[in-house]
């Protein structure tokens, strides 16, 4: 059993969604495809929500002849006369629902959550039904689903939480006799739906973590992720030329990568694999027949094998004068931030200094004024020095079992200093996957660069030798736990 996701870019325009159909067709049955809207769509619908809120009716119908184009562009290539007047058909009601939602918006002036749910839900219900007719104008049985009927969440609208008991039980209901059948599945990807039966959006890197919950729920063989990298990358390559695609790397260290800023994952993805032990693969729809990178719970070798860099943070540290008080006042700290919904990126303690430092999200604290008041509110009976450095980031060494070596996170230091890097905080824990240094936001890309060049060897001193293909690869059992 494969699920493959595809995102936005992959299903681009008529060409694009033809080769995602093709990609979809090599792979053995049973099988579920989990799709994204068409690139640009989701923007579109949501700059549609805001015209009709504000009552720029001719700017709002602009907006959806441009949504319809792109949909009808891809439906008209297909070549069976019933397949296209069939995939035109559904398309049209969830268009008719689209202006139905944007009469609402009108009216209340207002896009509540659940109303913007429904509307951005539209892109990849369009494409769901769209990529299943493709697949049978090709040949291949294949049927549509909405991911509001299959994945169970709560009713957070924009970032809802998935019920996975709940999507184990739907899963089974609705997409496994479909898949029993002979038929693929394809699905929306990004929604989900909520106990009173409304359309909910699971928030950033929703496609993603739709696949591997459908994955986790169907308990597949592999779940892949088609994008348009070619897999995972030991760094940004507009900061590192030389970056080159990990062929390999551990739940750990892809959870690590993603928390610390490498866009190829979100964190939450892997969570659902992790948990039913569920290889995830990382591939390219612009070459195929690469191997990309494969996500296990194994991890091997003790090197570092990637370099990223998360920026917009800011250092906050706390100094109490007693020993005793660290506790208590770090129990307010976190209790503080905690009901501010600010982010806590990284958290160190130096008890010999009675100081506890806090990297945090600069976009969720809303700076460090507003910070450091409601800080000094919370802590004002401990006599704490506190104390924000705005325009920080974080460079991330992953590697596991980099950390148990005990030159490494000198080693990393070193090179920081030879290029000229300030470091503010460090932190190396044996039981992390990761190595880490905050620096001035400023010399993130010198960084990354500097810290790359330093562990990770260009392509040429490794040999030079090609990869193994893909359909190589693909051709060996995947051994799973």
């Amino acid at each position: 059993m494969i699920v493959l996701k595809f995102g936005g870019t992959s299903v681009g325009n008529l060409e694009r969604v033809r080769n995602a159909a093709a990609i979809i067709e090599s792979q053995p049955m049973p099988r579920a495809a989990v799709v994204s809207a068409a690139s640009g769509v989701t923007n579109l619908l949501l700059d549609a929500a805001s015209k009709a809120a504000s009552s720029d009716f001719s700017g709002m119908e602009a907006v959806l002849a441009e949504i319809e184009g792109k949909h009808f562009a891809v439906i008209d290539g297909i070549d069976s006369p019933e397949e296209r007047r069939g995939a035109r058909d559904v398309v049209d009601r969830l268009h008719a629902e689209l202006r139905d939602s944007l009469g609402q918006a009108s009216e209340s002036r207002m896009v509540p959550g659940a109303l913007s749910d429904r509307i951005v839900s539209i892109g990849e219900r369009a494409m769901s039904a769209i990529m299943a007719a493709t697949l049978r104008d090709r040949g291949t049985p294949a049927v549509h689903l909405f991911a509001n009927e299959v994945i169970a969440t709560d009713d957070r609208h924009g970032n809802a939480r998935p019920d996975r008991d709940r999507t184990r039980e739907q899963a089974d209901a609705v997409v496994r006799p479909h898949l029993e059948a002979g038929a693929t599945v394809v699905m929306t990807g990004f929604i989900g739906g909520a106990p009173d039966g409304s359309i909910t959006t699971l928030g950033r890197g929703g496609s993603d973590y739709s696949a591997t919950l459908l994955g986790a729920a169907l308990m597949a063989d592999e779940v892949q992720i088609w994008t348009d990298v070619p897999g995972v990358l030991s760094a940004d390559p507009r900061q590192v030329k030389h970056a080159r695609v990990v062929p390999q790397i551990s739940f750990d260290e892809a959870q690590e990568l993603a928390h610390f800023g490498a866009k190829v994952l979100h964190p939450r993805t892997i969570r659902p694999a992790v948990a039913v032990d569920i290889p995830v693969r990382i591939l390219s729809t612009f070459a195929p027949n690469e191997p990309g990178t494969l996500v296990t719970r194994e991890w091997s070798g003790k090197h570092l094998k990637a370099v990223t860099a998360m920026r917009n943070l800011q250092l906050l540290t706390v100094d109490v004068p007693e020993l005793e008080d660290l506790s208590g006042a770090a129990a307010r700290v976190f209790g503080t931030l905690y009901e501010d919904r600010v982010e806590v990126v990284l958290v160190s303690q130096a008890s010999s200094r009675r100081r506890m430092t806090y990297l945090i999200d600069g976009a969720s604290s809303g700076g460090c004024e507003p910070v450091l008041d409601r800080l000094a509110d919370s802590l004002q009976n401990f006599d704490a020095v506190i104390n924000c450095t705005p325009d920080v980031a974080i460079v991330a060494a992953v590697g596991h079992g980099a950390a148990e070596q005990p030159k490494a996170l000198a080693q990393l230091l070193a090179a920081l200093g030879r290029a000229g890097v300030t470091v503010l905080a460090s932190s190396q824990q044996t039981s992390n996957a990761a190595l880490v240094a905050a620096i001035p936001a400023q010399d993130a890309d010198k960084a990354v660069e500097a810290v790359h060049t330093e562990f990770i060897r260009p392509l040429s001193e490794n040999g030079g030798s090609r990869r193994r293909r893909r359909a190589d690869l693909m051709g060996e059992s995947v051994r799973v736990g």
